[in-house]
């Protein structure tokens, strides 16, 4: 099986000071398929962060190897200039990295350093910003005078200008309020099916990874403690437990239901799942009524 990023035995560690090495990450073995949508979730200083920086190069292994389409990325100097075209890279809060003194400007950077004709990147800045939703008439505007959620959908949009096969999303929901959660959400799904790019997330948010995920890589202590489904993952909740993490809260209310006699799903993982769930089963209630 072909897949569009590999880590292989990759081991990331820092110096403490002393002769011993602390290491970030361990030994990780984690791939990832075109067109999949991959959960990273963990506890704060589980080694998400450092994992994701390898992707596209910001961190080299100290030992093992990041493969992008089969080759690995640090070959040569070429390989990794072009491994950073192929995996943008999304940052937690990344309207804090615009800069550029038009919202055109901003999203055609990164094509720009591709070295595209001046067409190519007018169409791939169009092309983005109709994907990440922003108005045309935003485009020759500062974006600093763009509300927030413009602003972090610009920024968006300007990894998304780059095309790349894989695009990583680290805690792309910060800050958000729920409707805004809601649409960042959908943005991010209709991305993946309108290119048919690989999207890794990295998130806190058990709930939007519910939503979003075909599939979730734990990690714990620097190390992928479990790796599968959502159903796979969040039906061992006494295992997340242990290792600092929680299944939704609208799972646990659930799970009281049944416990209570209450014929529901156990698989319920977010709100508007259980939500449905609900009106159906009051609705059958008045009905027999």
């Amino acid at each position: 099986m072909s897949y569009v990023i590999e880590a292989k035995g990759l081991s990331h560690c820092y110096p403490d000071g002393t002769s011993r090495q602390v290491y970030a990450v361990k030994n990780i073995d984690f791939s990832v398929e075109k067109g999949e949508l991959v959960g990273i979730i963990g506890h704060t200083g589980s080694g998400k962060s450092t994992l994701i920086s390898h992707f596209n190069g910001l961190l080299k292994p100290t030992s093992g190897q990041i493969l992008v389409d089969g080759e690995d990325i640090w070959k040569d100097k070429e390989t990794l200039r072009h491994s950073r075209f192929k995996v943008g890279l999304c940052f937690q809060y990344p309207e804090y990295q615009l800069f550029e003194e038009t919202v055109f400007k901003d999203i055609a950077f990164g094509p720009k350093n591709m070295k595209l004709s001046d067409s190519e990147i007018k169409e791939r800045v169009l092309r983005a910003a109709e994907y990440a939703g922003i108005k045309k008439e935003l485009l020759d505007k500062s974006p600093f005078d763009l509300s927030g959620g413009e602003k972090r959908r610009a920024a968006i949009a300007g990894v998304m200008a780059m095309e790349p096969e894989v695009i990583i999303f680290d805690e792309p929901a910060a800050g958000l309020d729920p409707k805004g959660r809601k649409d960042l959400i959908k943005l991010i799904r209709d991305y993946r099916d309108r290119t048919g790019s690989a999207i890794i997330i990295v998130s806190h948010s058990m709930e939007d990874m519910a939503s979003l995920a075909d599939r979730i890589a734990v990690m714990n202590c620097g190390e992928i403690a479990m790796q599968g489904t959502v159903d796979e993952i969040y039906s061992q909740g006494e295992k997340l437990r242990s290792i600092g993490l929680n299944v939704p809260e609208i799972t646990e209310i659930f799970a009281s239901l049944r416990a209570n006699g209450i014929d529901v799903p156990s698989n319920v993982y977010t709100i508007e799942q259980g939500s449905e769930i609900l009106e159906k089963l009051m609705g059958g209630v008045h009905h027999d009524r």
